[in-house]
């Protein structure tokens, strides 16, 4: 469920002012007119700048794969002992460890009778929302057991995606670091000799010198407010990504289009579909849930869209080719194998690992085309740096006479 804060104005014309929890805007909306109130204004409820920096703080803390190991720690003692007893252990033997606050609340929180996915939302900083929306049908179904090995698996697949392409960035930003440390140490050493020889002799510095040399001073001289200029430059666009839906739906479009971040989108929501529909859930509500948990806004439109065409009576293949113009025909057709034999969900299935192979596919390559394109931007440099050298160099003899 998400925050919405709202303004409007009841029938007597008084301001009304709050929160409420919905699926998603439109219910909101929904829910505020069967109440009686004009909105005015509806905003989803984010997190404040400085509780949403130190989540991600303790999320760096943690560590990637701290989720997925603790709800497979959790699928395992869940064979011979209740949530609550497995939960006090775990948060005995995390002493000393960053989790032992969030352990020691979920065992008191669950030892006082609440559930575990309502002990879950109390860190939602940590715990991603589509994660605890599964654990909250789970518990309804009575699979918490084979529920937390399947999300355990989901989220190990995701942290070895994002390791892999992070082992890949390794090499092509050491080979950068190096080139930058060289020219640096050529514009403030070698560069300034050719300076003074030129101006002694009357002659003027090549332009590739000229600009390296001087921008290379320029940054060194301001290097402080460059920094601080290019990280106050991030942390704005990020809070306009964050603040502004029409920015963050642009942007993820964008994402959308490449083939490596669609990929992993789509066995996501085949994955998060197939599950939900096993559980016993309808489409157009899985459709729905699935929207409301997606980080990709582009893709939780598309995918309210195409509720709204399933309430209408379309059926899933049909809907996913308009709602979702670069979604692969080899997906939509196992989907509509599985509409016309009942395997609707074994079918999604397939498309789950369909997408896990391509991303693995793009992954293989993605160490030699990082290494390529690194070692280019590398030459790129050195090459400017030779020239801003040599050509001073060839250009001595002439002013010598």
């Amino acid at each position: 469920m998400k925050k919405f804060v709202y303004k409007g104005y009841n029938g007597k014309s008084i301001v009304q002012t709050g929160t409420l929890e919905a699926e998603d805007y439109a219910t909101a909306y929904a829910a505020l007119l069967y109440q009686g109130v004009t909105v005015v204004s509806l905003k989803q409820e984010r997190l404040s700048l400085s509780k949403f920096i130190s989540g991600w703080i303790m999320r760096w803390q943690i560590g990637g794969r701290w989720i997925s190991v603790f709800l497979r720690e959790l699928s395992v003692m869940l064979g011979s002992m209740t949530i609550h007893n497995a939960l006090e252990i775990l948060a005995k033997a995390s002493r000393g460890h960053v989790s032992e606050k969030i352990l020691n609340d979920l065992s008191i929180t669950v030892g006082g009778g609440e559930n575990f996915s309502d002990a879950l939302r109390r860190h939602a900083v940590i715990f991603p929302e589509d994660v605890i929306q599964t654990i909250e049908i789970a518990e309804e179904s009575g699979k918490t057991q084979e529920v937390f090995k399947s999300l355990a698996e989901r989220l190990e697949r995701s942290y070895t995606t994002s390791r892999k392409v992070r082992n890949a960035m390794y090499y092509p930003v050491a080979v950068f670091i190096a080139a930058i440390i060289a020219a640096v140490i050529m514009i403030n050493v070698t560069l300034p000799v050719f300076e003074s020889f030129y101006s002694d002799n009357g002659g003027e510095l090549p332009l590739i010198t000229f600009i390296l040399l001087h921008g290379g001073r320029f940054l060194t001289e301001h290097l402080i407010l460059i920094a601080l200029g290019f990280f106050g430059v991030i942390i704005a666009a990020l809070m306009i990504y964050r603040e502004v839906d029409a920015v963050r739906f642009t942007v993820d479009k964008w994402k959308f289009e490449v083939k490596f971040f669609r990929e992993i989108a789509l066995r996501n929501l085949f994955g998060r579909l197939s599950f939900l529909l096993e559980s016993g859930v309808t489409l157009d509500e899985a459709l729905k849930m699935s929207a409301g948990s997606g980080e990709n806004l582009f893709l939780q439109r598309s995918l309210s869209n195409a509720k709204m065409s399933v309430e209408h009576g379309d059926n899933l293949e049909k809907v996913l080719r308009r709602t979702i113009k670069k979604i692969s025909p080899l997906y939509l057709g196992l989907i509509a194998t599985g509409e016309v034999t009942g395997e609707v969900v074994e079918m999604l299935r397939q498309c789950e690992s369909m997408a896990d192979f391509e991303i693995e596919e793009t992954l293989r390559g993605l160490p030699a085309k990082a290494e390529l394109y690194g070692t280019l931007l590398a030459g790129a440099i050195v090459a400017a740096l030779v020239f801003s050298i040599m050509l001073p160099i060839f250009n001595m003899s002439a002013l010598s006479f």
